[in-house]
């Protein structure tokens, strides 16, 4: 497969009001607190999310040309409970219809993976219908949200993805705050979905960025159907590239090229990455691990890049149009 093949396996499409309103609420309560003097939420609440809205995608697809992508996936996030009680509120079955329909516009440019909290009355309902849209390729799973993965109650959810062949993207992150609780995505917790389901196909989305990334290497160890997916890893590459380099020989000497999963994390619209400048840098960047750096030698062959940016995507999420 060729290094000029890439797939963006994690980033976003959204419009401020696909969210729900109570998660809106909070992150407002993030933004008026980040500087003094903190200001009234309700002053920030009309600008949340807006500067990171490309609802039609055409923002997206734009920057996909620009940087040379064949296509992304979206992991579809579920906040409609922990997003309870406030105002307007999308329920998840419109949400990952509303995805289907993107990625239906944007005919193999586009494809996701549907969000699904556990815990709603028909989840189980939920799931099937959105394992039924032709470009749902995997399902997104958010425990800070408030629930454990490791919950007697949700076994059936995971059986599910086994019997479908379909796998599970695990946010494994401490980034979060306000309203989430991140301990419920530690790495160590995802661990223990492969003793249980070790056939299932689990993605660490961030592979523990930036406090957690040793924990997930290492839970990620010895497990035949573990990935680790380096979406947001573009701000350890622009802060010390030759970290960044250090960190990923060590992934490949740990777990192999064949198990890392290229992504960004960008939720692009008029007030970030509009034009796809910070995709092409961090693909630049990228690119660099197979070529020498500093007096030190490349950190992937072209063979294992062209693994990283792509063909672990493609096999991942069963993208049978890019392969």
């Amino acid at each position: 497969m060729s290094t000029d093949l890439v797939i963006d396996a994690h980033m976003h499409v959204w419009d401020s009001t696909w969210l729900p309103e109570g998660l809106r609420h909070a992150w407002a309560r993030q933004g008026a607190g980040r500087r003094l003097p903190e200001r009234c939420p309700h002053e920030v609440f009309g600008r949340v999310a807006v500067g990171q809205s490309d609802p039609d995608a055409a923002l997206t697809i734009a920057a996909f040309d620009r940087a040379g992508v064949a296509a992304g996936v979206v992991p579809v996030v579920d906040w409609t409970i922990v997003g309870q009680p406030a105002g307007e509120h999308l329920p998840i079955a419109e949400l990952n219809a509303r995805y289907e329909e993107l990625s239906t516009t944007h005919r193999d440019r586009l494809f996701f993976c549907a969000g699904l909290d556990p815990r709603h009355p028909d989840a189980r309902t939920l799931f099937e219908r959105a394992a039924e849209h032709p470009h749902c390729r995997g399902f997104k799973l958010y425990p800070a949200a408030g629930w454990d993965l490791r919950d007697p109650a949700h076994a059936w959810l995971f059986e599910a993805l086994v019997e479908r062949d379909l796998p599970a993207v695990v946010h494994t992150s401490p980034l979060g705050g306000d309203p989430l609780q991140v301990i419920r995505c530690r790495p160590a917790e995802v661990a223990a979905l492969h003793a249980l389901h070790p056939t299932l196909r689990v993605s660490y989305a961030h592979a523990g960025i930036d406090a957690w990334w040793t924990e997930a290497l290492d839970c990620a160890t010895g497990w035949q159907h573990a990935y680790l997916e380096l979406s947001l890893w573009q701000r350890v590459a622009r802060d010390d590239y030759p970290e960044f380099r250090r960190r990923v020989r060590r992934m490949r000497d740990q777990v192999g090229a064949h198990r890392l999963v290229f992504g960004s994390d960008i939720i692009r619209g008029p007030g970030q990455d509009p034009q796809g400048d910070e995709l092409v840098a961090w693909l630049s960047m990228v690119r660099d691990l197979a070529r020498p750096h500093a007096g030190e030698p490349a950190v992937l062959s072209d063979e294992e890049l062209s693994l990283f940016v792509a063909g672990n995507a493609v096999r991942l999420f069963d993208l049978k149009e890019h392969a």
